[in-house]
């Protein structure tokens, strides 16, 4: 699969001023921009982190932020169109392993890595919009997904409980990219003309794996932001 990641990467960077040019040919309103600010919450999940035995690994929230465009093809009371855009999460924080560690060293491993998570996403799917009242819309969307994941931790030295040895655990930092999926949903409200004010969930989903630290991880969960839109 990863194979076709820089197939896939380019036909989105192609397919996007295509998009931009047809909808330039309708003498209609031009596309709606929005940008939005909150808060990733990565699902708790297990991993294989120097373990035979899979650990829990247990994520903080990532601030984050982003920008979506919608572009109009049908119009009416609702309509719909194409939806590109993308996001950014990104934290220094610690992340909470607990789990079994290897059989050489028995016992089991609980303790918090100082790390840095960087998440970025661009997507491309499609959405409706209706009006729920004369200033108020709300709206969905869904469509395929390109993530990039890195994860850097800094060297860190755990005695397992009962302690027998210790586990080095080195700096050291990973990247990844894969496909996954996207969904937002929210509502707006109609501040002025062209202009509105809102709030929103969005659900990310892709596997990354950090070879060289945490392994597989699922990337899955929600972000709730805040949303300011205009038609540029």
């Amino acid at each position: 699969m990863r194979q076709s990641l820089p197939a896939l990467c380019t036909a989105l960077l192609l397919i996007l001023p295509g998009v931009s040019a047809y909808a330039a040919r309708d003498t209609g309103p031009i596309p709606l921009v929005q940008v939005y600010f909150g808060v990733l919450e990565l699902d708790d999940q297990t991993s294989q982190w120097d373990t035979q035995d899979p650990v829990d690994v247990d994520f903080s929230s990532l601030p984050t932020g982003g920008l979506e465009t919608e572009y109009i093809f049908g119009r009416g009371w609702v309509h719909w169109g194409l939806n590109p855009g993308g996001s950014i999460s990104w934290k220094n924080d610690d992340t909470e392993i607990a789990g079994s560690l290897t059989e050489q060293n028995g016992g089991t491993l609980r303790v918090e890595l100082d790390n840095s998570l960087l998440l970025a996403e661009l997507h491309l799917g499609g959405y409706v919009r209706g009006r729920l009242g004369e200033r108020v819309t709300t709206y969905g969307a869904a469509g395929p997904m390109v993530m990039y994941g890195s994860l850097e931790v800094n060297d860190e030295n755990v005695a397992p409980q009962p302690s027998d040895g210790s586990v080095d655990l080195p700096d050291s930092s990973s990247s990844d990219i894969n496909i996954g999926y996207y969904a937002r949903a929210g509502i707006d409200f109609e501040i002025d003309v062209g202009q509105y004010l809102g709030f929103g969930v969005r659900y990310l989903s892709s596997e990354l794996d950090f070879d060289k630290t945490a392994g597989n991880v699922d990337i899955k969960g929600p972000q709730y932001v805040l949303t300011l839109s205009a038609q540029l």
